[in-house]
C-alpha cells in the first residue's frame, strides 16, 4: 500500500489552540512536529478531510506527520505558527467589575514610584480587574504605533509588510513616520489625522496622534506651573484606559469582535497583520520581564526619557487579561525604574487575576 500524501497545513500565522490540517487517502493518525519534536500521534477517519489537530502554546516551527499503513509523509513546508490558548478565543464581557485585592496591590505598586503613573487591567472573559489613575492621559510615545498599525491594516494605502514589521516589532520612529506618509498620501500630518480617526472610530475619545514622531529632539517650553498629571509636549497622547481599550479591540478583532468589523477588518487579516506583530515585539524589558516562560504577550511598548510604558494582552489558561501600565516623569523615568514597575504590574496582575480564574 502507498504511503498517504503529505498533509496540507492551512497557512495560519497566529492560532488558538488548534490549527485545521487537510489529510488525504489512508491517513490514519496525524502526528505535529514542533520545532522538531514530535508530538502524540492522533487518530484520524480515513479518507479525504480536514481535521483540527489541538497544539501547544508557543512559537513553534510547525509540520504535520501523516502516518498510515503504508508509511508516513511529512507537511511539506514547515510554517511558524503562534500558538495562543483556546482560551483566548471567547469574546467574554467588556464590562469591568473591581477585584478589591488586585486593587491594593496596584494602589501599593503606583503609590512607591517616584513618578506619576496609571495603570488597568481586566480579565476579558470574567470582567475583573482594578486602574489606578487609569483615565489621566500621558504623552504615549511608541505605543500608539499600534494606532497607525490599526489605520494602515483598516485602509491599506501601499506601506509594505516589512515597513510595518520595522515600526512595530522594532518600534523604529523613522518607519513610523513613513507609514504615517503613506496613510496621508503623502503628508505625514494627514495621516496622523487620519489614524486619530481610526481611534475615534473604536471608540476612544481622547486617544490622538498630532503628527510624525519628532526624530531629534527638540526644544520644549518652560513649565510654568505644577501638575497632577503629565505635561503633555507631546504629539502622541493617550489614558491607560484607552490604551487598554485599543488592545482590547486589536485581541478581538482576530475573532471577530464588534469594534473590529466597524473597522471593516476581517478575522483572518487581523491575525496576520495585528496579532503576529505585536507577538513578536522586540522589547521584552517590561511586561515580558514579569511573565512567566511561555506565556503569550501581545503588546506595544513605549519609552523616551521621560516615559515608560507598555500595554498589551497576556494569554493565560483561564483567558486573556488585558494590561496598561504608563509612567512619567519631567526629571525622567529610569530604565531600572519604569521597566521595573512595569514587570511588578504585570506579576501583580498574572499572580491574581490568571491564578484566580479571573475570579474576583
Amino acid at each position: 500500500m502507498a504511503p498517504p500524501p503529505p498533509p496540507i497545513v492551512a497557512p495560519a500565522p497566529v492560532v488558538f489552540g488548534r490549527i485545521a490540517v487537510r489529510v488525504g487517502r489512508n491517513t490514519t493518525r496525524i502526528q505535529a512536529v514542533t520545532d522538531g519534536r514530535s508530538r502524540l500521534a492522533i487518530p484520524v477517519p480515513r479518507g479525504p478531510r480536514t481535521v483540527s489537530l489541538r497544539l501547544p502554546t508557543g512559537r513553534w516551527n510547525l509540520r504535520v506527520r501523516a502516518i498510515g499503513p503504508g508509511g508516513v509523509r511529512l507537511s511539506r513546508v514547515s510554517r511558524l505558527t503562534w500558538v495562543l490558548p483556546a482560551s483566548g478565543h471567547k469574546l467574554g464581557t467588556t464590562q469591568g467589575r473591581l477585584d478589591r485585592r488586585l486593587q491594593a496591590d496596584l494602589v501599593r505598586l503606583t503609590g512607591r514610584l517616584p513618578a506619576i503613573s496609571g495603570v488597568y487591567a481586566q480579565h476579558l472573559v470574567t470582567g475583573c480587574g482594578a486602574g489606578v489613575n487609569a483615565a489621566a492621559p500621558f504623552p504615549t510615545a511608541s505605543v500608539l504605533k499600534a494606532g497607525i498599525l490599526l489605520d494602515a491594516v483598516r485602509r491599506p494605502a501601499g506601506a509594505s509588510s516589512s515597513l510595518l514589521d520595522r515600526m512595530i516589532i522594532d518600534s523604529n520612529d523613522l518607519a513610523a513616520n513613513q507609514v504615517l506618509a503613506i496613510q496621508g498620501g503623502g503628508d505625514g500630518v494627514r495621516g496622523a489625522t487620519r489614524v486619530t480617526e481610526t481611534l475615534r472610530l473604536i471608540g476612544l475619545r481622547e486617544a490622538l496622534v498630532r503628527r510624525p514622531y519628532i526624530i531629534e529632539e527638540a526644544s520644549r517650553p518652560i513649565p510654568i506651573e505644577a501638575t497632577a498629571r503629565p505635561a503633555l509636549y507631546t504629539n502622541y497622547i493617550g489614558s491607560p484606559l484607552e490604551m487598554a481599550r485599543m488592545f482590547v479591540v486589536i485581541h478581538r478583532s482576530a475573532i471577530g469582535g464588534t469594534a473590529a468589523r466597524r473597522l471593516g477588518i476581517r478575522p483572518a487579516d487581523a491575525r496576520r497583520e495585528l496579532t503576529r506583530r505585536f507577538l513578536e515585539v522586540r522589547d521584552r524589558t517590561k511586561f515580558a520581564h514579569g511573565l512567566p516562560d511561555g506565556m503569550p504577550l501581545l503588546h506595544k511598548t513605549g519609552y523616551t526619557e521621560q516615559v515608560k510604558h507598555d500595554v498589551g494582552v497576556v494569554y493565560t489558561r483561564s483567558g486573556p487579561i488585558v494590561v496598561a501600565a504608563m509612567t512619567w516623569s519631567a526629571s525622567g523615568v529610569g530604565d531600572a525604574v519604569g521597566d521595573g514597575f512595569a514587570a511588578d504590574v504585570m506579576r501583580a496582575v498574572v499572580r491574581r487575576l490568571a491564578a484566580s480564574g479571573g475570579r474576583c
